[in-house]
């Protein structure tokens, strides 16, 4: 079950200092806290003004729901745990134009494996810049979430590390 928190606990850090679960960049770009207020109330994620043409799955485990139309992905971890991936929801308008979705519900997914194509051209002419959000959906187990970079590189950096909360909090 999510919950929303009265403060996030996304929190930037630098390169050298994070710890926990490593989750890796699914695209290239510029790395910012989430700040759609209607995602916040799902969980704790980041925004990437995209600069590569694929989108990548950072985890292993399975796809629970694509909606190719405006890019948007659930992914489950095989720990369970639970990424959505999207371009705002202000794209939907139009129809998935440029994107290229490569996996259906159900697929088996493993880090790296390709997950969406964009044709950044196409998606400039009314998504100026592109920004794909990424979002734990349940961060309750979790007492800080790390972004290390400001800017990344699909398949060679960490997007963010999720610490857990101690034993004794849970």
């Amino acid at each position: 079950m999510s919950h929303t928190r009265f403060n996030p606990i996304t929190r930037t850090s630098s390169p050298e200092k994070i710890k926990g679960i490593k989750i890796p960049t699914p695209a290239s770009g510029k790395v910012e806290l989430l700040s759609d207020p209607i995602l916040s109330a799902l969980g704790e994620g980041v925004e990437i003004s995209v600069s590569s043409h694929q989108v990548v799955s950072p985890i292993n485990g399975l796809v629970l729901d694509t909606q190719p139309s405006h890019g948007k992905i659930i992914l489950q971890a095989k720990n369970k745990l639970k990424f959505l991936l999207q371009l705002p929801t202000s794209y939907i308008e139009q129809l998935g134009i440029g994107i290229g979705c490569q996996v259906k519900v159900g697929d088996h997914i493993n880090i790296g494996d390709t997950l969406l194509t964009l044709d950044l051209y196409k998606i400039q002419q009314h998504l100026k810049p592109i920004i794909l959000q990424f979002v734990l959906l349940d961060s309750s187990p979790f007492g800080r979430i790390q972004v290390p970079h400001k800017s990344v590189e699909v398949n060679q950096d960490i997007i963010f590390s999720l610490v857990p909360l101690p034993k004794n909090k849970k």
